[in-house]
């Protein structure tokens, strides 16, 4: 299977390790492929195999995970995902495992804490760092290429809007595209509109995400009403609630986002 996310499990803790490989088996696109106690194991292992992500535990009964962390950001090759599990409160470690190459930690002591939690996280974010990597070891020419492609993609779905009744002066207009643009981009990533659309799209644009929320969600009820059905029917021609006049942010930036990818 070409998406099985292959996971080396570093952790000293017999119980904690079945846990993993208990909760695992209800995750199909997951892999533990290699678990060990030992630094030094672990290691080697990543040296002559491909793994996707660690799941490493910094307290080791042989060797370290700090050390072990630092190895693996001082060999020079491309890293893994690494997930850092810890029962350290210390602000200075943990900063420490950032700026060497952790791109998540999970304290155990956290009341929310479980097996299951560390997996779901690595579902969740693993294919948005798997992106970005792609996109970092591009070329100068093939980001120019890609930024040139985006330009098009966004003067084509502005047009489709519009034609569709928006207007440029509506403040949830380039929300609406930005969203559109976005989760385009993102071809087989699903992206939720509260946790992942609103937040990149505030970021980018200075503001909040309850105003990216509350101005497309005003450009869309503004536009449903005013536009004709034969019009609407056209460049939209997907169901929506008809009591409420108009279909949700998430359900039009989504469906927009397929049609206009035909």
């Amino acid at each position: 299977m070409s998406d099985l996310i292959k996971i080396l499990l570093v952790e000293d803790d017999l119980q904690v390790c079945e846990n993993f490989h208990i909760t695992m088996l209800r995750q199909p696109s997951l892999a533990i492929v290699c678990t060990t106690g030992s630094e030094q194991e672990a290691f080697e292992y990543l040296n002559t195999h491909e793994v996707d992500v660690v799941i490493l535990d910094v307290e080791l009964s042989e060797g370290d995970g700090v050390s072990l962390l630092h190895s693996i950001e001082e060999r020079g090759e491309e890293k893994p995902f690494i997930v850092v599990v810890t029962n350290t409160a210390s602000s200075v470690t943990l900063e420490y495992m950032r700026q060497n190459g952790a791109d998540y930690i999970y304290r155990k002591t956290n009341s929310s804490y479980s097996e299951e939690k560390v997996l779901s996280i690595i579902k969740k974010i693993y294919p948005y760092q798997k992106i970005l990597n792609e996109r970092g070891n591009m070329s100068l020419v093939e980001r120019y290429n890609e930024e040139r492609a985006d330009a098009v993609t966004r003067r084509y779905v502005e047009g489709e809007l519009e034609k569709m009744g928006f207007k440029r002066k509506q403040v949830g207009f380039q929300y609406a595209v930005d969203g559109i643009v976005m989760i385009m981009r993102n071809q087989g990533v699903p992206l939720r509109a509260t946790a992942d659309i609103y937040p990149a799209i505030a970021e980018a644009r200075n503001t909040t995400k309850e105003c990216v929320e509350r101005g497309l969600r005003n450009a869309i009820e503004v536009t449903f009403a005013s536009a004709k059905i034969p019009q609407l029917s056209y460049f939209y021609p997907f169901s929506y609630n008809q009591k409420k006049g108009r279909p949700t942010n998430t359900e039009f930036l989504t469906n927009m986002a397929l049609r206009l990818q035909m």
